[in-house]
């Protein structure tokens, strides 16, 4: 069966009293609006035995039987949404609740039901028997092939409290209610807790993130570990009616277009191709006469496609895989694998990579599969030439080891556009100073000051929290600081080196190599003039780039000097929180300290 959330991001609605929107079409426009990237609305359809209207003041949007699901399902298709329905089921009323999922599963354009199965007050109720009873009653009526899903609370303390094995047979998804910020605990971990607990379960797990009352730097942290580390295919957001501009600008980034990977280089990535078995691109065969599938067993994995695997071979190989992806040109590509929870306990898997520009050789990568747990494994990152049956992986069943599993899995290639990696002399400098000056242990150098301070309010230009620091140097005379030099206060790629609107008047962004934590900002200097470099040049620390300048006349001479801990400056330059103070602290970090932490080594 085909699943409805592949490749598909998804907004939660819970009831019209919890939206600001008149109408189904206003919200449905909303939406359009604010996050394009959205594909479908999970549309709340029934709570228990009643119809989720019983519950819901808002005419225009009630729901009250098919009718009502009807009217959402065209409004929402003229946008371009796919209509999904999810409840909270009770298991009290069991026949009236079998009676409520036919209904709504029985209606054309209703393209999956999602099952809330919580195991609190006002959620299930019902006990192992009563699962059976309900599902076994709802496909008997339905049929096999409607997809149904569940949404659960991820962690593993309430995992048998659901009766998940009574549930197996009669579903085909998990949505687990990733919510770091409710469970108060980092996306990253409730994430590795969801995958631990449910990744077994042998069912595509597509996670649900919270949406509201998190940071859209959090949020962003989130998305990136589900589809890049945990290989979701699919995500959906909760909830629409708290989801705020800025979140809704974290959902628009949902792709993974950049990272920091496990050798602390970061890339950009363009071009990229999954492939699993099945898949065009992906063979196998074996050496003994028989058709493979006789010789591998499968599964479906959390992503949601087969993995093949078998019993690992000391002496000899008796299968064969490859993958050949046909990448669009000669260039430099990451590889990576998908390694499962289940069937992946061979400590010497040995990956065959082939098409290595200027090389006719293969490179071989032994790969512990028993160390990983549904995620993706970088193998390799080289360049590869294009060429008919170049940029190859291939994979065997001999490991020289016995009884144990090895997996045959997706392969996935990301074509790198840029990378940079973590300097040698990593660390930061002020922006201005001396040379001697820049190398003290004092942040500020020498007279230069700062006169407004990090997510200080003042009213200089308006009233904002300010987002970094303004530099001046006034002594031995007012205004030494006129045309002093801008200094790149580390190394890193101009991202930015053009006019701005307002009193910004010429801007430089760069944004910095990795630290040797893997940390990457972006810094921002304002007011400059006499600019020394482009968009696109690399610079090191120390570079003299601009010169302090006063606005155009707008302003005093001073250099407006920010760190973004985001990379709200790729895509919004001049962004300003204006008075947003919380907007300052998401994206933006004290730029003094910062430096005072970062400083490199002499």
């Amino acid at each position: 069966m085909v699943s409805p959330y592949q490749d598909k991001v998804a907004l939660w609605h819970w009831e019209g009293d919890a939206v600001g929107e008149a109408t189904i079409d206003e919200l449905a426009r909303m939406v359009k609006t604010r996050a394009p990237v959205v594909d479908a609305i999970f549309v709340k359809t029934s709570d228990g035995p009643e119809w989720q209207g019983a519950y819901d003041s808002k005419e225009s949007m009630k729901i009250r039987g098919p009718q009502d699901i009807r009217r959402w399902i065209d409004t929402l298709a003229n946008y371009g949404l796919e209509f999904h329905s999810w409840k909270v089921l009770r298991g009290i009323q069991i026949d009236r609740e079998i009676d409520l999922i036919v209904q709504t599963a029985s209606i054309p354009g209703v393209k999956s039901i999602i099952l809330d199965i919580e195991p609190y007050e006002h959620y299930w109720q019902g006990s192992r028997q009563d699962v059976i009873r309900l599902m076994s009653g709802v496909r008997q009526r339905i049929g096999p092939n409607f997809h149904i899903g569940i949404s659960v609370d991820p962690r593993s303390h309430w995992y048998n409290a659901i009766y998940p094995d009574a549930w197996r047979p009669y579903i085909n998804s998990v949505h687990p209610q990733c919510y770091w910020g409710t469970m108060q605990r980092s996306p990253e971990s409730i994430l590795t807790e969801t995958y631990v607990t449910w990744g077994g379960y042998g069912l595509p797990i597509y996670p649900v993130l919270q949406a509201h009352g998190v940071s859209p730097d959090s949020i962003r942290r989130a998305q990136d570990v589900a589809r890049s580390v945990r290989g979701a295919t699919g995500l959906s957001y909760w909830r629409i009616g708290v989801i705020g501009p800025l979140e809704y600008e974290a959902i628009n980034d949902e792709v993974v277009d950049s990272e920091v990977g496990p050798d602390d280089v970061w890339r950009r990535y363009g071009w990229q191709k999954i492939i699993a078995p099945y898949e065009s691109g992906y063979m196998d065969g074996t050496h003994i006469g028989l058709p493979p599938g006789q010789v591998l067993s499968e599964f479906t994995s959390v992503r949601g496609h087969p993995i093949k695997y078998k019993q690992t071979r000391a002496d000899r190989d008796t299968v064969w895989t490859l993958w050949r992806p046909n990448i669009p040109e000669r260039g430099v590509y990451e590889i990576s694998v998908f390694i499962p929870s289940r069937h992946a306990t061979t400590r010497n898997a040995r990956y065959h990579i082939h098409g290595i520009a200027n090389s006719n050789q293969e490179v071989i990568v032994k790969l512990d599969q028993s160390r990983y747990n549904d995620q993706w494994v970088p193998l390799v990152v080289y360049e590869f030439d294009r060429v008919p049956e170049g940029a190859q992986v291939n994979l065997t069943d001999l490991t020289d080891e016995n009884d144990r599993e090895i997996a045959f899995t997706a392969i996935r290639w990301r074509q790198v556009v840029e990378s940079s990696e973590p300097s040698k002399q990593a660390g930061f400098d002020p922006p201005v100073g001396t040379v001697q000056e820049r190398l003290s242990d004092q942040v500020w150098p020498g007279t230069w000051f700062d006169a407004t301070g990090y997510a200080t309010y003042y009213t200089s230009i308006g009233p904002a929290y300010h987002t970094g620091a303004d530099l001046n140097n006034n002594s031995p005379t007012w205004d030494s600081d006129r045309n002093a030099p801008v200094y790149a206060p580390a190394d890193g790629v101009v991202t930015y080196s053009a006019p701005a609107s307002g009193t910004w008047h010429y801007l430089i962004i760069i944004r910095h190599d990795p630290l040797p934590d893997g940390t990457v900002v972006w810094s921002r200097l304002a007011h400059v003039q006499n600019p020394l470099v482009r968009e696109g040049d690399r610079v090191v620390r120390g570079q003299h780039i601009a010169n302090v300048g006063n606005a155009g006349g707008q302003l005093p001479y001073h250099l407006h000097f920010d760190i973004a801990k985001t990379d709200i400056l790729e895509s919004r330059p001049g962004h300003w929180p204006g008075l947003n103070l919380d907007e300052v602290y998401r994206h933006y970090v004290d730029p003094k300290k910062f430096i005072q932490e970062h400083r490199p080594r002499r």
